[in-house]
């Protein structure tokens, strides 16, 4: 994570001046449209990989402790590969993004941070909805 110094932090410093760094690099839109890229990407991967789990042994990878090992690592390995993917969408993504966070900051009269957090909190929402909705549709 870039420091000579960063060997004798613990794992949560560590993880906590990458994530700051990255914002420096990216930008508060770009780091928003990353992450929003990232739970949406997980969700999919996460269906599909639950969906192939189930079609090939009929059971669901949270009932054995084997098979929901590899289906995280399916998911983990997936999610990888899309990286440059995902980079580059949030790119794009950003200038409107920061349009809206400053949509919602003079519509509602809030900070930047805020502003981000409730469209984070509202995309998440949404998200989680789908994700719920397709696993009990598929059950």
């Amino acid at each position: 994570m870039g420091g000579d110094g960063d060997e004798g932090k613990g794992f949560v410093a560590r993880a906590i001046a990458w994530a700051k760094e990255k914002a420096l690099k990216l930008g508060q839109a770009a780091l928003l449209a990353y992450l929003l890229i990232d739970v949406t990407v997980y969700a999919v991967l996460g269906l599909v990989v639950r969906s192939a789990f189930r079609a090939m042994r009929g059971t669901e990878p949270w009932e054995d402790p084997r098979g929901f090992l590899v289906a995280a690592a399916a998911t983990w390995a997936g999610n990888n590969a899309t990286r440059p993917l995902r980079l580059a969408g949030a790119a794009a993504l950003a200038p409107g993004l920061q349009w809206t966070m400053g949509y919602l900051q003079k519509r509602w009269n809030i900070g930047k941070l805020l502003a981000a957090f409730a469209l984070a909190a509202g995309y998440g929402g949404a998200v989680g909805l789908l994700v719920i909705g397709w696993v009990v549709a598929t059950h």
